[in-house]
């Protein structure tokens, strides 16, 4: 039998973000089921989340590199298909061009895109931006993370060429742990509130710190963690003095970058999730949380709308403001309950079984 060959070409960490954690995970799908010839090119050379959109040595060696990959993989492995995770804007994007360009100088064939970042209205308003968007899409296939985001492709694509797959993780707690988190849970002495994610402004860490200083004046017994790496030195020395100068150093706390279960152990003892989010496409963490039974609050970015349901699992931001989100956090809910459905609905459409099964069928 012979085996369709396959060029990935994707992010991958490090540095360790959802987009690259998810790259590796569809590689690893591919490479296990054994009916296929995989070869793969790494795209991106930052080496930490703070080197993301920024130009340095190591990005334009590595531009030439994957260059020079590409056209070697297409020349001697003649792939039969080729995957690529693509940036949708900024500098990402027109290297991602230029490798694109590269791709159709010795291949023909439809790219299969999986696109997990939005594309902007500012890049596609822009003259060069719609130039490039266009030169890149048009005439191929797109994998995205939700209906919503079907609107992003401005109609590039046909839409018998764009396939609907949410984001998965493998579900790493039995059922019996998740009896004992939620007994453990009822012990807490104060409502525990998390954010996870990296400390970038654009996934709304402020605005959870304001909510903080006024569930603090209204003398709500609460304890709220920030766990992500910091983005720059001026954040963190803003996020200090904040705490500083409002006197929660006993309520909110920062723990800067953590990986792998020493990240998720933070949602043992999470009451909530918060994620007020001014730019998104899906939001992983908010799987991550719902596999943990803990249930969140989110503002309505990208495929969001998909994943919380509104009331049952969480609550979806209107406004997405502080006051917003400290009146929910307050009103009278059964956080307990809300957790349990969102465990459920984790279990029926975001689990990695699931999305291994979807995945392979794109591929046959």
């Amino acid at each position: 039998m012979k085996l369709k060959k396959i060029l990935f070409l994707s992010p991958l960490p490090p540095p360790h973000y959802g987009s690259a954690a998810s790259s590796q995970m569809c590689l690893k799908i591919l490479k296990d089921s054994k009916k296929f010839k995989i070869q793969n090119i790494k795209l991106n050379y930052s080496k930490e989340m703070s080197d993301i959109g920024k130009i340095n040595l190591d990005k334009i060696k590595g531009i030439f590199y994957v260059k020079k990959q590409i056209k070697k993989q297409t020349q001697n492995f003649k792939p039969d298909l080729i995957y690529f995770v693509p940036a949708t804007y900024s500098l990402g994007l027109i290297r991602d061009w230029l490798f694109v360009r590269e791709i159709k100088r010795y291949w023909k064939g439809q790219i299969l895109f999986h696109i997990r970042s939005r594309i902007l209205n500012k890049t596609w308003n822009s003259f060069f931006g719609k130039r490039i968007l266009k030169n890149m899409y048009t005439g191929n296939r797109a994998i995205i993370l939700g209906k919503e985001l079907i609107r992003d492709l401005r109609e590039m694509i046909q839409k018998k060429d764009i396939f609907i797959l949410p984001n998965a993780i493998k579900n790493e707690i039995s059922n019996k742990n998740i009896k004992e988190i939620i007994k453990k849970r009822k012990e807490n002495k104060q409502f525990n509130i998390l954010f996870l994610s990296n400390m970038d402004r654009r996934k709304g860490w402020p605005k959870l710190l304001d909510t903080c200083k006024i569930l603090d004046k209204k003398n709500f017994n609460f304890k709220c963690d920030f766990v992500g790496g910091w983005w720059n030195k001026e954040d963190k020395e803003y996020f200090e003095k904040f705490i500083k100068k409002n006197k929660l150093e006993k309520k909110v706390f920062a723990h800067g970058k953590k990986l792998g279960k020493e990240w998720l152990k933070f949602l043992d003892n999470a009451n909530v999730l918060i994620y007020p989010t001014e730019r998104d496409t899906f939001g992983r963490v908010l799987i991550e949380a719902y596999m943990y039974g803990v249930p969140v609050i989110a503002n309505k970015e990208g495929s969001i709308p998909s994943i919380v349901e509104h009331g049952k699992t969480g609550f979806l931001l209107k406004k997405n403001t502080p006051k917003e989100i400290a009146s929910i956090v307050l009103r009278k809910t059964n956080w307990e309950q809300l957790g349990k459905n969102a465990r459920i609905l984790f279990l029926r459409e975001f689990v990695f079984h699931k999305y291994k099964t979807n995945f392979l069928k794109l591929f046959k």
